[in-house]
């Protein structure tokens, strides 16, 4: 329930910031900051609450705790040297990567005579969604829901608290150059499309196949509006 809550908080903040202030401050960036470290010490102390609990729901599969435990102790055999070095050069590709697609996306939005924002909140968005895509469906279809929707709701939530509030300390920003549909269209969508997932699962306990077509189409849709109109809004 909690990370339900913080998600939320922070949806709110980020709302009335964009709304009202319309510029993102290096306050703004650090009280972001300081949600996600109460985030963290909120969860930590969660799972130190609840690891008895958890405890038993391992003992509970057998089959699980023992792949686990071979993982734990494959990762116990490799050197130290090894994990560093594997560290700095994801880090490296991390950064490479997020260089070549920054560029790519401004080429790109340059070849399609549409704003960048449109590229943004398109192919840059799936570009760094598709490992919450993967880890979606991959739980699933394991049959842990409770999973896949903890990934969802803990991704966006970071991207808000922690992406956001660390960019926003390093370099703030303005929205006055932002399109009109940012405000009637994007930000809306965004609470919306949440609701629409988050709501259901909480008072059913269960996510429905209607959610993911539903949320399809309008993300079909959301596309067609942006690439037809470039995200301008009469």
């Amino acid at each position: 329930m909690y990370p339900t809550a913080a998600f939320w908080i922070a949806t709110l903040v980020f709302c009335i910031v964009s709304y009202t202030m319309k510029e993102f401050t290096r306050p703004i960036g650090i009280l972001l900051l300081c949600l996600f470290v109460a985030y963290m010490v909120i969860t930590v102390r969660q799972m130190m609450k609840n690891s008895t609990d958890a405890e038993a729901l391992e003992a509970a599969d057998v089959a699980e705790a023992v792949e686990d435990k071979a993982e734990e102790e494959e990762g116990k055999d490799a050197p130290l040297w090894k994990d560093i070095v594997l560290l700095v050069v994801g880090a490296a590709v991390i950064t490479v990567g997020a260089n070549l697609l920054v560029n790519n996306a401004q080429i790109l939005a340059e070849a399609a005579g549409v704003p960048e924002s449109v590229i943004a909140l398109t192919l840059v968005a799936l570009g760094t969604s598709l490992p919450e895509l993967v880890t979606a469906i991959t739980s699933l279809i394991k049959g842990h829901g409770a999973l896949s929707l903890g990934n969802i709701i803990g991704a966006n939530l970071f991207n808000i608290v922690l992406v956001l509030g660390a960019a926003v300390t390093i370099r703030p920003f303005t929205l006055e150059s932002a399109s009109a549909s940012s405000f009637t269209v994007d930000i809306p969508l965004m609470v919306l499309v949440m609701a629409i997932m988050v709501l259901p699962a909480l008072i059913k306990q269960k996510l429905y196949r209607w959610q993911g077509i539903l949320m399809l189409c309008m993300y079909i849709g959301y596309c067609v509006f942006l690439f037809t109109t470039g995200g301008a809004v009469a």
